[in-house]
This record gives C-alpha cells, structure tokens and sequence, in this order.
C-alpha cells in the first residue's frame, strides 16, 4: 500500500530522518514508512532538499501545482502567487477555457514540476465545486490536452492526475457519468501512477453517513480497474483501503484533510495583517484515525485507564510511549499510519474482509472516542471527537460489504 507524506515547510529534517536507511542503502526503499514525498509548488522552491531526500531513497517526488489557486485572488508576489505560471488575479473560467491559454500553462506546470525534479507529475487541474460549473469542462480539456502535450513532447514520466470536486456535487451515483467517469476515461489513456480523488466538503472532521457513504462508494467505483489514492485525506485513508483504495497521501500529524473553498479564502489579500498562528503540534491516535491538538491529547493520556489504550506500543515509531507521541508527534503520525496500512495489506485481498475489519475498528473507535470526550469533559475541555462519525464508517463499511456479498449471490 501506498502511503504518500505531504512535506511541509517544516518538514524537511523529518522526510530526511525517515529516509535516511535507504540513503545509506540498508533498507529497500518498500520497507521505508513512506513510499512517496509530495510537496506544495512554492514549498519545493524553498525546500529543495525534500527533492534530493527523494531521489537518495529512490523513492517519487511530486510537486502539487495547487493551480485551483488560479480561480481566486493571491497576494502579489508571495508565495505561490510568486511561481512562474502562478499571478495574483483571479481567472474565470471564460479565461481559462481558451486552448492556447490552457496549453501555455500546461507547458509552464509541466516544465516547473521536472526543473523542481518531480518524478511523477501532475497535470494542471482547479477545483469544480458544482455539476453544472463551467469549470468541470476545463477540467477535463486540461487532463486531455495534458495527454496530448506529454505524448508530444516525448516525456514518459508517469503522472498522477487530480480530480478535485465538491463530494456533495460529485459524489452521488447519478452524477458519476458526468463528472468522475469522463475524467477517470482520460486518466485511463495516460502513464497513470495513481489517480488521486481530491473530494471536498465543509466539516470533514465531522462526516454525516451520507457524506462517508458517497465518499466511499465514489471510491469503490473509481477503485476498479486503477490505481486510486485518497488526496489530502489522511482522516478517512484509512477506512477507503477498504473499498480498494491503494493508500492514500497526507500530511504527516497536520494536513489531514482539506476543503479548497477554505483554501483559498485563507490565501486572499487581507486588509489587516493576518495573526501568526504559531507553532502546530499535533498527536495522531490509531484508535481515532487522525491527529488531535497537542494539549488534548496530553489531557486524553493523563489519564491512566485511557493511556494504556491509546499509547503507541510499537518501540520504532514511539520508544519512550506516550512521551515520544507528543514530543516526536510528525515521525509518530508517518510510522503509525505505515503500520496500519501493512496490516491491511497482510490481509486477504477479499473486499469482505478488509470492509469486515474497517468496520470493527470503526465500532471500536466509537467506543473509545465516547471515553475520551468523558475524561476530556471532566476535565473542562470543550473540544470533542466525532463519535457519531465513526459509527456512520462503521455502518457504511457494513452496508457496502452487504451490497457486495448480494450482487456475488
């Protein structure tokens, strides 16, 4: 299974840290806990070490372009907006659906990515947030006419093409002929690595069972046939392995998910300076499938009966338990993530069992959240995990395993 680390800026000593056996050449490059760096368009710029830790350890190198940026304002000359292709106004998608504009950014992506020493690229893409959007056709003459530069121009690096879309417009069955399959047919044609499913909704933390069941389903379908990785969804990876998802991409204990409209709206001009967030630290928890505030997970493994549920008990990832979770919180979220995916990918590749397991663990996780949001109440911390979330996975899990067995019968 595939388990892709997204770096960030402050995350170079760590990718180097985690490397560093296949550096050296005493471990494969499969027995790394990570199987491959991915890393913001401007972050490569200023890191470009993330790119030679890769390359050591022969592991992929992408370069996320981040051009759905392209249909929102930037700040001048910071940052992302400071990349060659990149500017600060905001283009519609009247602007964009020109062919000679489309493939003079294709071009210029394209380009930036192998100068930055991308192994795997990733075409051009913008966020469709509606089915009846203009932008879901600049979608898909972007991936196409990416296909036709690349054949063209004689560059056989394999890619790994985003769909990224609103989970509530593009997820649902009946719209999967208008919106996914058209893109998933593209991807199809190419030297396709993964093809990464960006879905996007408000308050991922927190899903409905509608929105689990559209996610899950969307990616069983796309699953089929393809190499599928879950983008930016390190909170749900997990449970989509289960419908035959390949891994999944992440951040390692920050970055776990993603909704774009916030992502741009954070990336706007700002009339005031905008209040320096300060340092993030973040504990990942097997048992809850995400990482959680450092100072509530310091509450949760106070105490004593939930400690011993929730510590670490792998001394590679976390020698010292608890005290290397929360101090080494990065290396433990990147190495308790790998050690999960092994487990699944040990398993029979029978979808009834690994959709078995998904769902007992999610039950489980239920069962230990409601215990953590009592210890946290009492002690006065307002901040709660979503039991009612893990049940839903659990419930989904079970329905589509239920629907399989059926059809099989």
């Amino acid at each position: 299974m595939d388990l892709l680390i997204r770096a960030g800026r402050a995350d170079h000593k760590l990718i180097e840290k985690l490397c560093a056996p296949a550096a050296t050449g005493l471990w494969a490059p499969r027995s790394l806990p990570l199987t491959g760096v991915v890393a913001d368009a401007h972050v490569a710029v200023e890191r470009p070490s993330l790119r030679e830790t890769a390359d050591v350890a022969a592991i992929p190198f992408l370069v996320d372009p981040l051009t759905p940026l392209l249909t929102d304002e930037q700040e001048p000359g910071k940052g992302w907006a400071a990349l060659p292709y990149a500017q600060p106004e905001k283009l519609c998608a009247a602007d964009l659906g020109h062919h000679e504009l489309q493939d003079e950014l294709i071009d210029q992506v394209i380009g930036f990515q192998r100068e930055q020493g991308a192994t795997v690229l990733i075409p051009p893409y913008v966020y469709v947030d509606r089915r009846n959007s203009a932008w879901l056709a600049v979608n898909q003459n972007l991936l196409q006419r990416t296909a036709r530069y690349l054949e063209r121009e004689n560059i056989d690096l394999p890619v790994a093409p985003v769909f990224a879309a609103s989970l509530r417009q593009f997820g649902p069955q009946a719209t999967w002929s208008a919106g996914l399959d058209p893109f998933l047919a593209v991807a199809d044609q190419m030297n396709t690595r993964y093809v990464a499913l960006s879905f996007s909704w408000a308050q991922q933390r927190k899903a409905s069972y509608d929105a689990v069941a559209m996610l899950m389903t969307a990616v069983h379908h796309a699953a089929t046939g393809r190499r599928v990785l879950p983008w930016r969804q390190g909170v749900y990876g997990t449970a989509l392995t289960g419908v035959g998802a390949a891994g999944y991409e992440t951040g390692p204990g920050h970055a776990e998910t993603l909704h774009y409209p916030q992502l741009m709206a954070r990336r706007r001009p700002a009339d005031k300076p905008r209040k320096g967030g300060g340092g993030e630290a973040n504990v990942y928890f097997t048992a809850f499938g995400r990482s959680i505030d450092r100072k509530y997970a310091e509450a949760l493994l106070s105490n004593r009966l939930l400690r011993a549920q929730l510590v670490c008990p792998e001394s590679s990832c976390c020698p010292d338990g608890a005290t290397s979770m929360t101090s080494d919180w990065r290396e433990h979220a990147v190495r308790a993530r790998h050690h999960e995916l092994t487990d699944i990918d040990r398993m029979p590749a029978s979808p009834s069992w690994r959709l078995n397991k998904i769902a007992r663990d999610a039950e489980q996780s239920a069962v230990q959240a409601r215990a953590a949001n009592d210890v946290l109440q009492d002690k006065g911390v307002a901040w709660r995990l979503p039991v009612d979330t893990y049940r839903h996975v659990s419930a989904v899990a079970d329905d589509i395993r239920a629907n399989l067995a059926h059809r099989a019968a």
